[in-house]
């Protein structure tokens, strides 16, 4: 409706200009002679024709010009109603946008907010942390006060224990036990005072497991082997023979019976046959061969309590002499007595005490610091 009121409108505009122009060129003015000549042969020419077709084709041309413009004006309008609802779209849209625009600033500052109150609090933990960390270590220096100096002082004992089992006993197997237990009580304790202790007592302990220890309780073996040898080791000799007595399993009951059985048992004593050397010619009595067994058994149980105590030069010095007395009292061309030299000779060739390294640095370090001094060599 609007679009057709617009047209018809457009339309009565245009006929009336048309005609007023018209209505104007057909005024009576004042002209020239040839021109006023002119318009009356025109005018009576008019006059015998009707209606000018200039005017018809101008009506024409007019309406033809009101129609299009009409349908030029009715496009406009509908892209301008286009343009209208997407405009009014847009703007709808644009609002909808600005207010989650709003909304996204309104968390962002909310958000900016939270960050900058966090950023505070992440400024102060370092402070935190540093008070926190003074006193955790107070708090460790005085619940660990105590232990270190029970640490120390149990550790500083077994330093003692093993300097006392190398000197009097030279016992290194447990020496170092006892250095390597105080090490590991050491080595409980986060302790920079005895870092120096603790290095100084690897160095000691490497040093005495280098020390070639002998197998004690292997020769002590050994030894009483030899020992319970003894007994029945063939002296040198002719030991003098007692009467075998034999005893038989029924006593005669008659008297020239059993005066018959003690006048044959005293010929067969005193009259004894036997090849022997001449190196061997010396009657031996048997208290001469026990007494010769005995001190052998002696010389060796010397020896044997000589290798316990870790007395080299007496341990050598009983070896010795047990060989020259089987050497001198004992016939060495029987298996046995050879044996028991050949294994006495063994004996001799170990060493019962070995050089000791020096120790006794690590724990003077220790008195140290336990004095509250510096930990230096």
């Amino acid at each position: 409706m609007r679009s057709c009121a617009r047209m018809a409108q457009a339309a009565s505009r245009v006929l009336r200009d048309t005609i007023g122009l018209r209505l104007q060129d057909t005024a009576p003015r004042p002209m020239p002679a040839e021109i006023e000549s002119l318009t009356t042969e025109m005018s009576s020419r008019r006059a015998g024709s009707g209606v000018s077709p200039m005017l018809v084709a101008l009506v024409v041309l007019g309406l033809l010009l009101a129609v299009y413009a009409h349908w030029r004006f009715g496009q406009f309008d509908d892209r301008i109603d286009r343009l209208r609802g997407q405009v009014a779209g847009l703007r709808g849209e644009q609002d909808r946008l600005a207010s989650q625009m709003q909304s996204l600033q309104v968390r962002l500052q909310a958000t900016q907010d939270s960050w900058r109150s966090e950023l505070r609090g992440l400024r102060e933990i370092p402070a935190q942390l540093g008070e926190l960390g003074q006193s955790v270590e107070e708090l460790r220096t005085r619940t660990e006060a105590p232990q270190r100096a029970w640490v120390r002082a149990e550790a500083m004992y077994l330093l003692q224990l093993a300097e006392r089992r190398l000197d009097l006993e030279h016992d290194v197997p447990t020496a170092i036990i006892a250095m390597e237990s105080a090490a590991a009580r050491l080595a409980t304790l986060n302790d920079p005072a005895v870092t120096e202790v603790r290095r100084q007592l690897a160095q000691e302990i490497a040093a005495l497991r280098a020390v070639p220890v002998p197998d004690l309780p292997g020769m002590l073996v050994r030894v009483a082997r030899v020992e319970d040898m003894a007994p029945s080791l063939p002296v040198l000799g002719m030991p003098v023979a007692q009467g075998h007595r034999t005893t038989a399993d029924a006593q005669p009951r008659g008297l020239f019976e059993r005066t018959l059985r003690r006048i044959s048992q005293a010929m067969r004593d005193l009259v004894s046959l036997r090849r022997i050397e001449p190196a061997t010619a010396r009657l031996v009595t048997q208290e001469e061969e026990s007494l010769r067994r005995q001190h052998l058994e002696l010389l060796l149980f010397a020896a044997r309590v000589a290798a316990m105590q870790s007395d080299r030069a007496a341990y050598l010095q009983s070896l010795r002499a047990a060989e020259a007395w089987l050497a001198q009292f004992f016939d060495t061309a029987t298996p046995e007595v050879s044996t028991a030299q050949t294994e006495i000779a063994a004996l001799a060739g170990i060493d019962i005490d070995p050089p000791l390294p020096e120790i006794g640095a690590a724990g003077r370090l220790l008195q140290r610091v336990i004095g509250g001094g510096p930990a230096t060599p």
